[in-house]
């Protein structure tokens, strides 16, 4: 009998990391189970078909009732009408795989564990893989959520501490599993270039209002006057109402000729190949690092999240993460891309030595432990 997997918690293919989540977790199970049965939960099944997202199954959300739930408060029973396609296809030999990427770092995160209640109730196996977990936002009832999964990896060291330190002993420490994401090359001419990536969440995280733009677009200025750099825009979140392009589409490019905007119809194998043969990357998407990271790429990370302080902490860059919230002058990203420029070579080094091992923790023997 084949083994059956349900992986929910996938957005869609349009947001990239998303899909480099799902991808390289297909894959690995695949490589554990050569004849598994493979079912996504994705909210947008078109965007996965767009991308060929490679699942035995691909089931969506109910769009009525999701729109109900969004003229309302959450309930538990929308949130059963809204997944009933998901949570049909749960078995008790089911292995239900929420790829937790940062989903419970927000307020949503009640109809990813309304999944996971579902199938404990049915007698399945529930696991958060790859997660990580904003622990101020841990309470009485993300706790119990978080309790009762059968095993969870965390994947980077700020979100194993936290859960270990609240009690939860079903946790292992791994690394996000993106890392293992294969480059597929695409006609790239440009050279000597800087990867740069950031969308409209900047401006929900800033303190300041609009100093998030400014501050881009003083860096583009910046390489334009002072270096001899080349600038490829690379978009990795597409979604209507989270649109890099749309927000990329607003830095004065000069016309320059050094200055090329990447297309949105690259899939996340296709970007990393780009981001992977830059020389430095600027990124305010924890996906687009994570592909400089595994490309040996010097990064500096304009986070907005513990998930970007956690993975830089594990690489010992953590001195190389501006934290969007802390941006106050219109330099800021600059001065820190100066800085990443100066230690060029001592980045690299580190990537050199750490990545190769980071990327084998990304699956353990111990992630794969289902039958705690």
């Amino acid at each position: 009998m084949k083994q059956r997997f349900l992986i929910y918690g996938h957005g869609g293919c349009y947001n990239h990391g998303g899909e480099a989540l799902a991808l390289c977790g297909i894959e690995v199970l695949r490589e554990r189970f050569p004849d598994c049965h493979i079912i996504v939960s994705s909210h947008n099944p078109d965007q996965d078909h767009e991308f060929h997202l490679p699942a035995d199954e691909v089931v969506g959300r109910d769009e009525t009732y999701l729109s109900s739930e969004i003229s309302s408060k959450y309930s538990i029973e929308n949130n059963d009408k809204i997944y009933k396609s998901t949570i049909d296809r749960i078995t008790s030999d089911t292995i239900c795989i929420h790829l937790g990427g940062d989903n419970y770092c927000y307020s949503n995160w009640m109809r990813y564990a309304n999944i996971h209640y579902r199938a404990i109730e049915k007698g399945a196996k529930s696991i958060l893989w790859s997660c990580s977990v904003d622990p101020d936002k841990i309470d009485k009832d993300m706790l119990e959520a978080l309790r009762t999964h059968h095993l969870i990896t965390a994947r980077e060291d700020v979100t194993y501490k936290a859960l270990i330190e609240r009690g939860i002993k079903q946790v292992v420490k791994v690394s996000d599993i993106a890392f293992r994401l294969a480059p597929s090359a695409v006609p790239f001419e440009l050279d000597n270039y800087v990867s740069i990536t950031f969308g409209p969440l900047a401006a929900k995280k800033e303190k300041v209002s609009g100093i998030a733009l400014h501050c881009f677009q003083n860096l583009v200025d910046y390489i334009l006057a002072e270096t001899d750099l080349n600038i490829a825009l690379v978009p990795h979140v597409i979604c209507k109402t989270d649109s890099d392009i749309e927000m990329m589409s607003q830095i004065n490019t000069h016309n320059s000729p050094r200055i090329r905007l990447i297309s949105e119809r690259y899939s996340a194998s296709q970007l990393k190949y780009i981001i992977g043969g830059a020389r430095f990357s600027v990124t305010l998407r924890t996906h687009a690092s994570i592909a400089a990271y595994s490309s040996y790429v010097p990064t500096l990370v304009i986070g907005y999240s513990v998930k970007s302080k956690g993975i830089a902490k594990d690489l010992d860059l953590s001195e190389y993460v501006l934290p969007v919230k802390e941006l106050r002058r219109d330099f800021d990203i600059v001065n820190a891309f100066k800085k990443l420029v100066d230690d060029e070579n001592v980045i690299k080094n580190k990537l050199l030595q750490n990545i190769p091992q980071y990327v084998k923790n990304s699956i353990t023997e111990e992630s794969f432990d289902f039958n705690s």
